[in-house]
């Protein structure tokens, strides 16, 4: 095994035929938030790009659907 420090608290270690990156659990959770993030912007950008091409259905009608299908009430609570 072979390790290798590249910051404060994060390391990559060879183990066999496999890197590891070890780092601290709240760097983890803040990188994963990040790319939970990110995703969520990508998707609403294609999104609205499909929207625009004609591809996509205005809101409005999308709830319609929906309150049809589940007979949810539109009334405001």
């Amino acid at each position: 095994m072979s390790l290798k420090i590249i910051g404060e608290k994060t390391a990559v270690a060879k183990i066999g035929k496999n890197d590891v990156v070890l780092l601290p659990l709240a760097r983890y959770q803040t990188l994963m938030k990040r790319l939970e993030d990110l995703e969520d912007l990508l998707d609403s950008q294609r999104s609205v790009a499909e929207y625009r091409a004609g591809q996509g259905r205005a809101f409005g009608d999308y709830l319609k659907e929906r309150r049809g299908k589940h007979r949810v009430s539109s009334s405001k609570r």
